[in-house]
């Protein structure tokens, strides 16, 4: 039975002091925070069953590296499906909105390595400046043979330097994360297709994309169907069943993205960012901000500000449920 979940803002006692985080994450007993860890680091490693379904799609402001260890799944990212199997593997930039979902025919593995923005700062200092371009353009690699059992080996030692800390495990583990960085970068510079396997569901992703470019305008279920020449019924079908969102979420999630772009980098007022990401209810607006990020439109441009003054580089918290 689908288990409901709703998003929250999540607050946590610091010095005897609320703070709340920018972007609530929708919290779980599994929930684990970049942002506690010293390091700034996480790396989570899981087995998901054949039935298992994320029910929540998510984005967060660090990145992520999705690693399929056996098994498989399509990760819904940036208006693309991407196909994994063992050694496959996504970098999720900060922000970007993804889904993932498992074959319903096996068991599969993952490891999640969530880190700070300043790895691919450092990274791209010391091995060249493009790399974060390069990685958002083609963030999908398969490693195999020599190079998948030395990846996967760099996975395990930031494991053990977490469950094992002494004077040296945060070195190493920084130094680690630099390390899968450079590594990844080598295997990118190979040729390598996207698979994408029928034409319903190239027909997805042109939707996805033509979303993406036209979510300011008043864009229906049946234009957008419409310009993928299928039947509305079965393109709301197939976008939920390739993608993991429903047809009006996924648009949604694109204007709340933006509106939350702007209530951090601009001054205008709240109706009439409402506007200018295709909302025509400003109190429809504001509800649907609180039901999905966790807090007002306002609050959230509040907190954002008050944080990015006092701590410029906080982070957000996030949960491993992919």
């Amino acid at each position: 039975m689908k288990k409901s979940q709703k998003n929250c803002a999540v607050c946590k006692e610091k010095g005897g002091k609320k703070e709340f985080p920018l972007v609530s994450s929708g919290c779980t007993e599994q929930e684990l925070s970049v942002s506690e860890d010293p390091c700034r680091i996480v790396c989570d490693r899981k087995v998901r069953q054949a039935h298992f379904f994320m029910h929540q799609d998510h984005s967060h402001e660090f990145y992520e590296l999705y690693y399929l260890v056996s098994g498989g799944c399509r990760v819904f990212l940036n208006h693309t499906i991407y196909h994994l199997d063992a050694g496959g593997i996504v970098l999720i930039e900060p922000g970007a909105l993804h889904h993932t979902i498992y074959e319903m025919t096996q068991e599969s593995e993952r490891i999640a390595v969530c880190f700070d923005r300043k790895y691919m700062e450092q990274f791209e200092s010391a091995c060249g400046s493009g790399w974060k371009e390069k990685f958002a353009k083609n963030p999908y690699l398969r490693v195999e043979g020599r190079s998948r059992a030395f990846l996967e080996e760099l996975f395990r030692k930031l494991t053990l330097e977490k469950e094992h800390r002494d004077g040296f495990s945060d070195l190493l583990r920084r130094q680690g994360i630099l390390e899968i960085l450079a590594s990844l970068a080598r295997e990118s510079q190979e040729d390598r297709q996207i698979r994408i396997e029928d034409v319903p569901e190239k027909a997805i992703q042109t939707a996805a994309q033509y979303i993406c470019a036209h979510f300011r305008e008043q864009i229906t279920l049946e234009m957008v169907a419409g310009q993928v020449f299928l039947s509305p019924s079965y393109f709301s079908r197939q976008f939920k069943k390739l993608t993991g969102f429903g047809y009006k979420e996924y648009l949604n999630h694109v204007r709340l993205k933006e509106a939350s772009r702007l209530l951090r980098e601009s001054d205008d007022s709240i109706s009439e960012i409402a506007r200018l990401c295709g909302f025509t209810d400003g109190n429809y607006f504001g509800d649907l901000f609180h039901k999905i990020i966790g807090v007002s439109p306002r609050e959230y441009r509040k907190q954002y500000r008050a944080q990015s003054h006092l701590h410029p580089d906080t982070d957000l918290r996030h949960d491993l449920r992919q």
